[in-house]
């Protein structure tokens, strides 16, 4: 085999250095990582094969490798590191410098994640708002009697301007995900003609029942504390949570444009009771992985400002819906329509912005997790094929 000479990308792992890994000297390479992770596997064998590729500084290998994505930092690894490398914190710092790397238009990826930005990047909408409700002279005068939040922003405004911009996310996101496919497909080719059916029915279970997330949950021989107990719990509180949350504004939309039905609703309707449900899950899972943070600190794993900004902004955002709904049903105008100004402001920096935040888990996990499927289905054929012919 010809030699071949590695050229390590310094930049590169002072960015993940920066990102909140931690000393990448510590590893020594013993393995335990790997081993003592319950979901990765023979094939596949994260996060050893990450970590002397990020002290090697192979950043072309890192950003196309599936295993970073794969990884759902379970914390086993950290907890049962010899060195303390806190490989976990490594994984995380990597999948955060994936986003950017992937991230469509790029130099929106690296103003999510710089705290410096987050000023213009709420001001932006705040400003969008602002002009709307000049044009209608509601910044002068809050709409007079009932409180009815479509009187102070109606809704072809806000369905113009959010679904412009959502659209607008949505295709960023999609190509983003495409250049990581093509990515993964260069790095680990997957042989053609295949059919996506099996894989994709096999992800899409995966994602909705949180197979890994329990597998995750598993305990090793000494059972030591891991502090990511409730990780499947909370992660499925969020996931339906905010499904809840996009189908109940669905549900609002097509009651409205379809069937004539405006709001508000009244609490007792199944929409209003879905959206209502599904905020309190998204409020204490929210409450749950804060609370994880503040009383372990490091020990739960890496705490860096992209987590922050994810946690915050979502619970924010549920949380100035019910505040919403709270002084419209009190008749406090004052304080309701600003704070429907201020959640919508928040809806917007969320979905949004999605692509480039914590959120693009959606996206990234899902690819890496679709082509991992595919490839198992490729092997068990090629097996099989194998088999017969020994036959």
């Amino acid at each position: 085999m010809p030699a071949s000479l590695v050229q390590p990308d310094l930049e590169f792992k002072a960015n993940i250095l920066r990102l909140g890994a931690h000393d990448l000297s510590a590893c020594y390479q013993c393995g335990t990582c790997s081993v003592v992770c319950p979901i990765a596997t023979e094939a596949n064998p994260f996060p050893r094969k990450e970590m002397i590729w990020v002290q090697w500084g192979l950043k072309d290998r890192l950003v196309a490798d599936s295993g970073v994505w794969l990884c759902h930092q379970c914390n086993h690894c950290n907890t049962y590191c010899p060195r303390d490398a806190r490989p976990a914190d490594v994984m995380a710092a990597l999948r955060e410098y994936s986003i950017g790397h992937y991230a469509v238009p790029r130099f929106m990826g690296n103003a999510v994640s710089a705290p410096k930005y987050l000023p213009l990047l709420l001001a932006f909408p705040a400003v969008i708002l602002l002009l709307v409700l000049a044009f209608l002279g509601h910044l002068s005068a809050l709409p007079a009697g009932t409180i009815v939040f479509s009187k102070f922003m109606p809704i072809p405004y806000i369905e113009g301007i959010y679904v412009a911009a959502v659209g607008t996310a949505v295709c960023s996101a999609v190509l983003s995900g495409l250049r990581y496919w093509k990515a993964l497909n260069k790095a680990s080719p997957l042989p053609g003609g295949n059919s996506m059916a099996t894989p994709l029915r096999s992800t899409l279970r995966d994602i909705f029942q949180h197979k890994v997330f329990q597998r995750c949950a598993q305990r090793w021989e000494d059972s030591r504390e891991t502090y990511k107990t409730n990780l499947r719990n909370t992660h499925l509180a969020i996931f339906y949570g905010f499904l809840g949350l996009v189908v109940t504004t669905s549900s609002v939309a097509i009651g409205i444009y379809v069937f004539h039905y405006l709001t508000p609703w009244p609490l007792w309707h199944p929409v209003k009771i879905l959206g209502n449900g599904s905020g309190v899950a998204v409020l204490v899972a929210c409450g749950i992985f804060f609370s994880s943070r503040l009383t372990y600190g490091e020990k739960a794993g890496k705490n860096s400002y992209t987590d922050w900004l994810f946690l915050a902004a979502l619970g924010a955002t549920v949380l100035t819906g019910f505040l919403c709904e709270l002084f419209r049903l009190g008749g406090a105008p004052a304080l309701a329509y600003p704070t429907y100004f201020i959640h919508l402001v928040l809806i917007f920096f969320l979905l949004v912005y999605l692509p480039y935040s914590k959120f693009a888990h959606l996206i990234y996990r899902s690819v890496a997790m679709l082509h991992e499927a595919q490839g198992e289905v490729s092997h068990m054929k090629t097996r099989h094929f194998d088999s017969n012919a020994s036959s």
